[in-house]
């Protein structure tokens, strides 16, 4: 279980910061937080799944609010409903993604489930779909997962839904407090250290399969990620709104990201990050380690306003760098328009530096 120190309620976070209200992530949260009131063809069906299914270990609220959430979704992509986010692209795969971290949340934080049982979603959403015989289908798969897993998932969403996507409103934003900022920067470790690992684990594994999925579907080409390290332990107080660990040092020409923790130091940017006179610490498993790094962000390429400003930078003619020196180990990302191209095709840009500062 995650402790108390370690968790992240979007309804907490919005008494403090309303500068979010209104956002996309915002508003598809709360309609899928709405209190369900069953009506029509969802309370039928929701009802008579409820019914056959023999063992359901849900919170019967809980139940029937995810039910009522994927009918919706269903009713979107096979215009049932032109009501319901009808602002936003009939885009399954993104629902996909929302729901999820919606679906997590509730379960860290309000109804504690075992991770054997998280099957039960994918149970509900497929006798949803067979009985309302749609023709299109909700493209979401529902793994069973163990809880640290399902944290590690969920720290990656939050990240990518409620940050990246909304990087020029947090940009604005002095007063938020540290504790928040902390949380939201562990998801950017959390998929670097993630990807990491799947890369060396077997095509079965819940966890990396649904990493794939999120890779697949979010993918941001020219992004840097580096690594370095300090002689100084960062500490923070979360109560505290300065020198918090996730900070945005520039939004633009160029943009630079840091998340601090300990002696790490962690530079995102749309441009390589050069440190005079480093020492390299390892770079033998950069590839391995990285790849699908700058992959994890065709969220924010393809639907927030810092896209459109690396789309400006974009260069007609791709190359790679084919040959390394001693001093560092560069893998140049290609500079052309992806449309959903598999993270394994890409090459990635990955530095690791010790700073000395003594």
């Amino acid at each position: 279980m995650s402790s108390d120190s370690d968790k992240f309620n979007y309804e907490d976070f919005m008494k403090t910061n309303k500068f979010l209200e209104n956002s996309k992530f915002d508003k598809i949260y709360n309609e899928f937080n709405t209190k369900s009131i069953l009506t029509g063809n969802a309370k039928t069906y929701c009802e008579q799944i409820k019914e056959d299914l023999s063992f359901t270990p849900l919170n019967e609220e809980f139940r029937k609010t995810i039910c009522n959430n994927i009918y919706k979704i269903i009713g979107i992509l096979n215009d049932w409903d032109n009501v319901t986010f009808d602002e936003f692209p009939k885009d399954g795969q993104m629902y996909c993604m929302y729901l999820k971290n919606w679906i997590y949340e509730k379960i860290e934080n309000q109804y504690p489930l075992e991770s054997t049982n998280i099957n039960i979603f994918q149970d509900i959403k497929d006798q949803l779909e067979k009985k309302s015989r749609c023709q299109k289908s909700f493209p979401c798969k529902f793994y069973v997962l163990d809880w640290n897993d399902m944290i590690k998932l969920r720290k990656i969403y939050t990240f990518a839904l409620i940050y990246h996507s909304n990087l020029h409103i947090f940009h604005k934003e002095k007063s938020i407090e540290c504790k928040y900022l902390n949380y939201i920067g562990k998801g950017l470790i959390e998929y670097y250290d993630s990807t990491s690992k799947c890369s060396k684990k077997g095509k079965e594994d819940p966890f990396c399969n649904e990493l794939k999925e999120f890779q697949n579907n979010y993918m941001l080409d020219d992004l840097h990620l580096t690594l370095s390290k300090e002689d100084i332990d960062y500490q923070f107080n979360g109560e505290e709104k300065t020198g918090c660990p996730l900070e945005i040092i520039s939004l633009k020409n160029p943009f630079k990201l840091l998340y601090k923790g300990g002696k790490n130091r962690w530079h995102l940017g749309d441009e390589p990050t050069d440190f005079h006179k480093s020492t390299i610490i390892s770079a033998s498993s950069a590839i391995g380690t990285t790849v699908g790094v700058s992959a994890f962000l065709l969220y924010l390429y393809k639907y927030t306003y810092l896209g459109s400003l690396f789309r400006t930078r974009m260069q007609i003619n791709n190359s790679l760098f084919d040959n390394m020196d001693t001093e560092s180990h560069n893998f140049t990302l290609p500079t052309s328009e992806y449309d959903r191209k598999h993270f394994e095709n890409n090459d990635y840009n990955i530095q690791y530096y010790s700073l000395n500062n003594s």
